[in-house]
């Protein structure tokens, strides 16, 4: 193993080596398949043109590790799997992918001359002398030689991830993939191209009759579209997105969760939760009065707490991306917020303000959100707290707050209109003036 940079970041790479001043990928071959292989090591040369050493090295690994694992007869190897063993089977033989019948270059034993072979001819003698029994690596490794092997469901994902720009987002990743991952379950792992219509109305069949929500299908369905049709794009396939235009039953018809909390709940809920006053509490009271998003508010560190200016920071860190460009922002605190969130600093130790649930690698919204809608939903059973934003957009309704200066309060996109992204937005002082008047009844009863 080597360590290598890639970026900004070392990395340690397997297989990465310097022969005569010039970089290769070299790998073991193990001792029972060195017979068959022909060689006791891999050793490929690196180029530039093909991309940062490190990933060169990693997929050769990958290959050869497939392909040794495959003439193991390993019954648990995936397409993907024996896709990258059919190549490496290829590489090992000095041909590529679409040789077919092409004649090329195969040095004789004295190593004087070389005469002209066909491709086919050339893996048929290899897998024959050493007794290499027909699988799906030889058949994969065959119909590569005529036609280059179709991109399959699991090998999209890394191009969406590649060409995205929150592919590097540890969250990112996961989030996507366990919507991809349920696809791939469902469908199993089939070339891109093989995708039908039925499959995406299938699929979305089966996902409400596993009793999933309608909103949370659409949702699932919005990315698994989005990574299709990056990939159909870079991957220059040409072909339809068969999830484009999927519709969803009441999708945005459930509404129970959406229904904003009236102002007798929110009183009621602020109320209960100062009678406990714990840093979960805290989270509610906060949440209740400025309308953020659980995430931003758990994700929240002592440097985004201004007391002096009585106000938070909303802004992105490792452990917390946020939703969009327009979710960071200052919010002014009101008097509710501010003493809750005043009163956590005060007492808690480490850099985040909720350290139960916000480190530097992470920000669990989810616990957070599991916890306080159980404790929230023993006083308004029917809402959410989520449903905080919403009465947040009503509130400032109700006192005809601007449209623009509304949505810069809350941190709602308004990429329909790409000027509200120019200067340095709204002072707090006029945040405050307008949260103030939201809010005003609310807090005076309080």
């Amino acid at each position: 193993m080597t360590k290598l940079n890639l970026g900004s970041i070392t990395v340690i790479v397997n297989g990465y080596t310097i022969n005569n001043g010039l970089p290769y990928f070299q790998k073991a071959v193990p001792a029972a398949l060195r017979s068959r292989i022909g060689k006791a090591t891999i050793k490929i040369r690196l180029h530039e043109r093909n991309g940062n050493y490190a990933i060169q090295c990693h997929r050769l690994n990958n290959q050869y590790s497939a392909l040794f694992r495959a003439m193991w007869d390993d019954q648990s190897i995936v397409p993907s799997e024996a896709k990258l063993a059919a190549v490496a089977m290829l590489d090992t033989l000095g041909l590529s992918a679409g040789d077919g019948l092409t004649e090329v270059h195969v040095p004789l034993d004295d190593g004087r001359i070389d005469v002209m072979t066909p491709a086919h001819d050339i893996l048929m003698d290899f897998l024959m002398d050493r007794e290499i029994k027909p699988s799906v690596v030889t058949r994969a490794a065959h119909s590569l030689l005529n036609n280059k092997l179709p991109v399959l469901l699991s090998e999209a994902f890394s191009v969406y991830l590649g060409n995205h720009s929150k592919g590097q987002d540890k969250k990112f990743q996961e989030a996507q993939k366990q919507h991809w991952d349920k696809l791939i379950n469902f469908v199993g792992d089939k070339p891109i191209k093989a995708l039908t219509r039925a499959d995406a109305r299938m699929y979305r069949d089966h996902r409400l009759a596993s009793g999933v929500a309608s909103t949370t299908v659409a949702r699932e369905i919005n990315a698994i579209k989005a990574i299709l049709t990056k990939a159909i794009r870079e991957l220059s396939l040409g072909i339809p997105n068969e999830f484009a235009g999927i519709e969803i039953p009441k999708a945005n018809k459930n509404v129970k969760d959406r229904e904003p909390y009236t102002t007798d709940e929110i009183r009621l809920i602020a109320s209960e939760a100062l009678k406990v006053n714990d840093e979960q509490r805290r989270i509610v009271i906060a949440l209740a009065f400025t309308g953020a998003r659980l995430a931003e508010m758990v994700g929240l560190r002592k440097q985004d707490l201004d007391l002096k200016k009585r106000s938070i920071y909303i802004r992105p860190h490792d452990g917390r991306s946020l939703k969009n460009e327009q979710s960071s922002r200052e919010i002014p605190l009101l008097p509710m917020a501010y003493e809750a969130l005043k009163a956590q600093a005060q007492i808690v130790q480490g850099d985040f303000l909720f350290p139960r649930y916000a480190t530097f690698d992470s920000c669990n919204a989810n616990s957070a959100s599991a916890a306080l809608k159980k404790w929230a939903k023993k006083f308004v059973p029917k809402k959410t707290l989520h449903c905080f934003r919403h009465s947040l957009r009503d509130l400032l309704r109700a006192v005809m707050c601007p449209e623009a200066l509304a949505k810069e309060i809350g941190g709602w996109s308004s990429s329909h209109d790409v000027s509200v992204q120019y200067g340095q937005g709204y002072p707090l002082d006029l945040k405050l003036e307008w949260l103030s008047k939201a809010y005003a009844r609310l807090e005076n009863q309080m």
